[in-house]
């Protein structure tokens, strides 16, 4: 009983470490996770694993039954079945963890971080991937502690949390602790200098709520809203003008007149503008980011990563079941290729909203030769809930692991500014309608993790998956020997 105790009191206490994003929390994640394995170690079954995962996740994503309610018009039980099955799905991964600890008796638990981290992987890529709310984000406020993520992603910060709860574990305490100061000091050295970015930026954001209907009407008063903080900013000298997600809500190039109005912005401001619209082609109608010079020029990427539920529908019977909320469901595409957007003579990635959790996205991004990143996202869904920070400090790692200046657009917040080392330049409030401005600079060097990562994200289920094997046939031989 003790050991569900431990596991329930630290998968909560993680929870609000993946929610308050201080210093204070982040060594909460560190004692909680502690905890946490240690009641998974004792039991070594998979149900002490699957309850820890049910704390975790359940208050961790408690903003999914209000976005539902409000956007979807489903009733709070059915939002809250949702959640529960979402929360059950995903606590499944912490149950087999706890499950296959059984397997590594001995000096074979050090081995364990790997396992962990071979499921987070799994966790992103199965069933089109849902890895928010990985480990490695509990300590988001600790800057030292994240650039380790230029070396080996999210995934190192994971291994690196399961590897100071197993010393603690296995009270191995003085070792613990020195091993973690020692991390801090080396990330700390790797933190760079501030530096000036020579490319003058504005982020555009209002406390809009995009609830459908978009009618015509809304939509030119959003844009006017928009005009009105472009002239503030441009006033003030910016090269380059961001707005958030659904913004220009209509279909691009299908309207002459809202095309002729965004390039007469571009042209008026003498800025570049970034901005996210519906493009038709082929009766297919993707999500897709446009870059636009003061001259005319276009450039257009397709998002790739299409949010199941929202942008498409995995479950074509959901219109039989929950009618309402199928009618809110997109019929969106997705992108076929990355493409890189231009901003004079330098390229950069355009992840829109939701893909900026996935880190081996937009890892491939910058491989292709980005050397910048802005996320354009629409976070007003998730009203005033912890979602929108949980969402923001995960889009800022993919800073720090492909050493990229970060600009960020979302609607009603959190818009920033981020440099390579996550530290956060400029930042908007939620809710509020403002626009920032900072300055960036492109990158064109790699980082280790850039150019190893799609190496090292399959080395650890792939080398998780042998290490079971292996022990699993030295058992069998040892009970049976020949």
């Amino acid at each position: 009983m003790l050991a569900y105790f431990l596991a329930i009191f630290a998968s909560a206490a993680l929870s609000l470490s993946f929610s308050f994003f201080t210093w204070q929390f982040s060594l909460l994640a560190f004692l909680s996770y502690s905890l946490l394995f240690s009641a998974m170690a004792r039991k070594r079954n998979f149900l002490v694993g699957f309850v820890g995962g049910i704390s975790f996740f359940l208050p961790s994503l408690y903003w999914i039954v209000p976005t539902l309610k409000k956007y979807g018009g489903v009733s709070y039980f059915l939002g809250s079945v949702a959640l529960l099955s979402l929360a059950a799905y995903l606590a499944l991964y912490f149950g087999l963890f706890s499950w296959c600890l059984k397997f590594l008796k001995g000096n074979w638990i050090y081995f364990s971080p790997f396992l962990w981290v071979g499921l987070e992987v799994l966790r992103e890529i199965l069933f089109t991937g849902f890895p928010w709310g990985s480990l490695g984000y509990t300590v988001s406020a600790d800057l030292p502690f994240l650039q380790w993520a230029s070396l080996g992603g999210i995934y190192i910060l994971s291994f690196l949390m399961v590897g100071f709860a197993l010393l603690l574990q296995r009270r191995r305490v003085l070792m613990a602790f020195f091993l973690l100061l020692l991390f801090h000091l080396m990330g700390f050295l790797m933190i760079g200098p501030y530096v000036r970015g020579n490319i003058r930026v504005a982020v555009l954001q209002n406390r809009w709520d995009f609830s459908p209907p978009i009618t015509p009407v809304k939509a030119r008063e959003v844009l006017s809203e928009y005009e009105d903080l472009g002239n503030r900013a441009a006033e003030e000298g910016v090269d380059l003008i961001v707005f958030p997600e659904t913004t220009v809500p209509f279909i691009y190039l299908s309207e002459p007149y809202w095309q002729n109005y965004i390039k007469g912005l571009s042209s008026r401001w003498k800025a570049w503008l970034v901005f996210s619209a519906t493009w038709v082609e082929k009766e297919k109608f993707y999500n897709s980011v446009f870059s636009i010079s003061p001259e005319g020029g276009m450039w257009r990427y397709d998002k790739i990563h299409l949010v199941p539920f929202g942008e498409y529908n995995p479950v074509p019977f959901l219109k039989r079941i929950i009618p309402r909320i199928a009618m809110e469901i997109g019929d969106f595409s997705p992108g076929k290729n990355i493409s890189l957007l231009r901003f004079q003579d330098e390229k950069f990635a355009s992840p829109v909203c939701y893909e900026a959790i996935f880190p081996e996205l937009v890892r491939e991004m910058v491989e292709k030769g980005a050397e910048f990143l802005v996320n354009v996202t629409n976070d007003a869904w998730y009203g005033r809930t912890s979602a929108p920070w949980q969402h923001f400090y995960q889009a800022r790692l993919r800073a720090v692991e492909n050493r990229r200046y970060l600009i960020r657009a979302a609607s009603s917040g959190i818009s920033a500014v981020v440099d390579p080392y996550g530290r956060i330049l400029q930042r908007s409030q939620i809710y509020r309608t403002e626009f920032i401005k900072g300055a960036i600079s492109p990158r064109r060097n790699f980082s280790f993790y850039t150019i190893t990562g799609k190496y090292q994200r399959m080395f650890y289920p792939t080398f998780s998956l042998f290490l079971l094997v292996f022990l699993l046939v030295k058992g069998i031989f040892r009970r049976n020997p020949i």
